[in-house]
């Protein structure tokens, strides 16, 4: 028997990943760590210009697209925070916590702008129209004023005083 005719008979046995797969695999941890790395550079180029101010304290929130980028890249949260830096993760944390819909102790759900209502009358005690309207400086003042009469329907809050001297507590 020739060794052409031997090798013929033989069956070969694939005992892992081809060369070429090899090489597909070695060039998406390559690629996914050079986007890694390009956007770390992106903040902290960010960081140089904004200075003396915080690049997280944008008005448009820089850190929540940087939040959906990298999670459409499904990075780590290592690599997350390598990203994010010392100042992006706290900062993230901070604008997911204002954006989720509060629920008070009575399990009532709150719009943002009766959440803000309810922190500042605890905070200081009682709220009117005026402080309401500084608070939220876009929305209307029928918006306003149906967010406040809402609270008082659920019980949220007391109002007391009539129109201009009309001012709101939180209920006991």
């Amino acid at each position: 028997m020739s060794l052409l005719q031997g090798l013929e008979k033989t069956t070969l046995i694939k005992n892992g990943p081809s060369l070429r797969q090899q090489l597909e695999w070695w060039i998406a941890r390559t690629h996914h760590k050079v986007v890694v790395a390009r956007l770390r550079h992106f903040r902290q180029q960010m960081e140089q210009d904004m200075q003396p101010d915080s690049w997280t304290e944008l008005e448009a929130p820089v850190v929540l697209l940087f939040s959906d980028i990298c999670d459409t890249l499904d990075l780590t949260e290592d690599e997350k925070i390598d990203v994010f830096g010392s100042d992006g993760v706290p900062a993230l944390t901070a604008n997911l916590e204002t954006r989720i819909r509060p629920i008070t102790k009575s399990g009532v759900l709150v719009n943002e702008r009766q959440a803000k209502a309810l922190r500042y009358t605890r905070e200081h005690g009682e709220l009117d129209l005026g402080i309401y309207r500084e608070l939220c400086p876009f929305w209307s003042d029928e918006t306003l004023r149906l967010d406040l009469a809402g609270l008082v329907a659920r019980g949220l809050l007391v109002k007391s005083g009539h129109n201009r001297g009309t001012c709101y507590m939180l209920a006991r």
